[in-house]
């Protein structure tokens, strides 16, 4: 052989095909359901990120949505009874509810109550709630100036 030659491992290249027997049943099966499973484990990978996707836009609309309210509770001018002249809310968002409580400062006691009582101070929580479950909930201070 001289030095440029290269070696022909393969006498017919025809011959190589002729020669195989193919693939079995039980090979084409396995195969399959390889890609059957890996099908299967994509989609519920999908089907979770979806779901993921879905609850942290909720949870973020709702923060959005509470301090909204804090905002413009913040905003409106103090009212003493706020039970009986409320705080402005927010617009009303389909299937989201907000809900205000206020409790009131007690100088005399050092604590918060939820009798109407005017020293001053008040504790603002919002609580947002979708389809019945609390979601969000802050809470901030109002002070009349």
């Amino acid at each position: 052989m001289s030095l440029f030659q290269r070696p022909c491992f393969i006498k017919n290249p025809l011959a190589s095909f002729n020669d195989e027997g193919g693939t079995t049943l039980v090979e084409e099966l396995v195969t399959v359901a390889i890609i059957g499973i890996g099908i299967v484990v994509l989609v519920a990978m999908i089907t979770t990120g979806v779901i993921g996707v879905r609850q942290v836009d909720d949870k973020v609309l709702a923060e959005s949505l509470a301090r909204s309210q804090l905002e413009i509770i913040k905003d409106a001018a103090y009212q003493a009874d706020p039970v009986s002249v409320p705080y402005p809310a927010v617009a009303p968002i389909p299937s989201y509810s907000v809900a205000v409580g206020i409790e009131y400062w007690n100088a005399s006691s050092s604590t918060f109550v939820s009798s109407v009582w005017d020293d001053g101070l008040q504790k603002i929580t919002v609580t947002v709630s979708s389809a019945g479950t609390p979601l969000v909930q802050t809470a901030d201070y109002k002070v009349d100036r």
